[in-house]
């Protein structure tokens, strides 16, 4: 017996060594995962980009394992435009939707989104909580998805209604005083009840299910989005006295309609029709929002834990997404839907763990959320569909090219002209230095105004230069390549 094993052992030496040596490059290796994260009203005011007073342990884990962009931008402060373009690679006014309510497919009804393109490429695509916008009429996209889309709404339906006093639906993450909503709360209820703690666990339930499978998950969190109800413990973790709220002025000479009402609080208990908050109000405001960054920080947190329990982190690509700013008192103001920094700018945040030289590196390269899709595909070794808008930045990540790009938003509004209603849209480009943007009457094409910040200066978006004689000869360039880079995407003038 041992002379038998003994020969077996020789026999097997020797047919290894006639094998031919197969690299680990030969080696087929399973297709990246993708966890992507979307993130509901998130500005980038968080520790990694420089926001010490923030605590944000989970996500600055992630930026130390990443590439964390620091000049990145939405095509459209607003829930569902710009969630349209990061999921369709079409920018807004290719799409002809920048309103909450009507279904991408009503004007693009055979495009392929971002997640049915990989699950045409052999994943399994799965979406939960908010990535497609669902209110305001608007609803889920069932092509998107390889299994029905989910939401925690079920769950919560279940539950026994908590009613303290005049307040009720206790039991959810939107509690009502006399019937409306309040703006911000310090809850009691038990934080795996959370919305975005149901959606971070059933993520983790999947990416279990998933595990031996290539798989692309869109986890859409939906706080810091209004009301600010978080768990008290994050409450907790900062003191309100150490809050200090913003300047109140708005900038210098700029167009009426540049600014909105901030409608989206205005319907909130407590807050007024008009005018300003009192400051123990913005401080509450600012309270609660901080809180909630610091809530999701931790589901961020847990889904990354279970990448790593599942020993699939090093095979999974993450991006955290933020669809929008948010004006926390700035300029007097709350909310987004304007074209300024505070509302267009974005955390973006991408680890390709395939790409060790580059963790923990900030780029300022100008990227946008158009760019995302084509960005994900490069990174998956898929084509680039040929719909797409945006530019794949694989090459920034990999730090192998100088970028030199600049970044679109736009804003509908209606104004009143010579007593007359007029829809207007601002469209807006940011380089390395300034913003411009332009106000246009969207029926005759015609200019009515314009902006002009200088980003190189303190307090860049608090005066409006667009009448200064000492940027006379650099306005009309960056009108020029505004008018160009538009019809070059769109294939029409901007202006007649």
């Amino acid at each position: 017996m041992k002379i038998s094993l003994s020969l077996f052992g020789i026999l097997v030496l020797i047919m290894s060594a006639c094998m031919p040596e197969v690299s680990k490059e030969e080696v087929p290796l399973r297709k990246p995962n993708i966890l992507l994260i979307l993130v509901d009203d998130l500005r980038p005011e968080l520790n990694c980009y420089g926001a010490g007073h923030i605590i944000s342990p989970n996500i600055d884990a992630l930026a130390n394992e990443s590439v964390l962009f620091t000049r990145a931008y939405t095509q459209q402060a607003v829930c569902a435009p710009s969630r349209n373009t990061l999921m369709t690679g079409l920018r807004p006014d290719e799409l002809g939707i920048t309103d909450l309510s009507t279904h991408f497919r009503t004007k693009a009804p055979d495009v392929v989104t971002l997640s049915q393109y990989f699950m045409q490429n052999g994943y399994i695509s799965e979406g939960m909580g908010k990535v497609y916008h669902t209110g305001h009429g608007n609803q889920n996209d069932v092509f998107s998805w390889s299994n029905p889309h989910w939401t925690p709404n079920s769950i919560i339906k279940k539950r026994e209604p908590v009613i303290s006093g005049d307040t009720t639906k206790l039991h959810t993450c939107i509690p009502l005083i006399d019937g409306k909503k309040i703006p911000w709360l310090k809850s009691r209820m038990p934080e795996h009840f959370h919305n975005d703690a149901l959606v971070a666990s059933h993520a983790m339930d999947r990416m279990g299910a998933l595990k031996d499978t290539s798989f692309f998950l869109a986890v859409g969190l939906v706080k810091p989005h209004l009301p600010f109800v978080a768990p008290s413990k994050y409450w907790d973790l900062y003191d309100p006295s150490q809050i200090t709220i913003p300047f109140k002025d708005k900038p210098d000479e700029y167009p009426s309609y540049s600014f909105s009402n901030w409608g989206e609080l205005r319907k909130y208990h407590g807050i007024p029709a008009e005018g300003l908050l009192m400051d123990p109000d913005a401080i509450n405001m600012i309270h609660g929002y901080y809180a909630c960054v610091s809530f999701i920080d931790a589901q961020v947190g847990r889904m990354i834990g279970r990448l790593k329990e599942l020993g699939l982190y090093e095979n999974t690509i993450v991006v955290l997404w933020g669809d929008h700013g948010w004006k926390l008192g700035d300029y007097g103001e709350w909310c987004k839907h304007t074209n300024y920094e505070v509302d267009t700018r974005i955390p973006l945040i991408v680890r390709d763990p395939r790409n060790k030289n580059n963790e923990g590196r900030q780029s300022d390269a100008i990227v946008e959320t158009v760019d995302v899709y084509p960005t994900l595909c490069e990174l998956a070794g898929l084509e680039i569909p040929a719909h797409i808008q945006g530019s794949s930045f694989q090459a920034v990540l990999q730090d192998t090219v100088d970028w030199d790009d600049v970044a679109f938003s736009q804003y509908p509004r209606t104004t009143s002209i010579d007593g007359q209603s007029v829809k207007v849209m601002g469209y807006s480009m940011r380089t390395s230095d300034y913003r411009l943007t332009k106000w246009i009457n969207i029926e005759t094409r015609e200019t009515l105004d314009m902006e002009f910040y200088d980003h190189s200066i303190p307090l860049p978006e608090m005066i409006n230069l667009a009448a200064m004689d000492h940027y006379k000869d650099i306005i009309p360039m960056l009108n020029q390549r505004l008018e160009e880079e538009y019809e070059k995407e769109h294939g029409k003038s901007l202006t007649e």
